[in-house]
């Protein structure tokens, strides 16, 4: 059944998650083999990529991010500040957003 998902989407990473994210309204950040060559500004032969894909687990990257100091609670109290949700360092008071495509 999750397979029959996944070939749904016909190898876009992006779309097929970013439906997903927004079905269950979440915010998600991923890393996948197109990610990993562009960071190294090549291609990976199928022996790189399956060493490389035997690192990666489901919460790999969230784990990461997390134990990445104040990365993520510093991007959530932003999202709250945007939201005029009050709670911790924040009034509630609706912060300013640009608009889209600059200020």
């Amino acid at each position: 059944m999750l397979q029959d998902l996944v070939d749904c989407y016909g190898g876009d990473t992006h779309r097929l998650l970013t439906d997903l994210a927004d079905a269950i309204d979440a915010s998600i950040a991923y890393v996948d083999r197109p990610t990993v060559e562009a960071h190294l500004e090549r291609t990976l032969s199928e022996r790189e990529w399956a060493a490389t894909a035997q690192q990666f687990t489901a919460t790999a990257f969230d784990d990461h991010v997390g134990d990445a100091g104040s990365l993520r609670t510093d991007w959530i109290a932003d999202v709250l500040a945007r939201a005029g949700v009050p709670g911790r360092g924040h009034t509630g008071q609706p912060v300013a957003v640009p608009p889209v495509g600059g200020a």
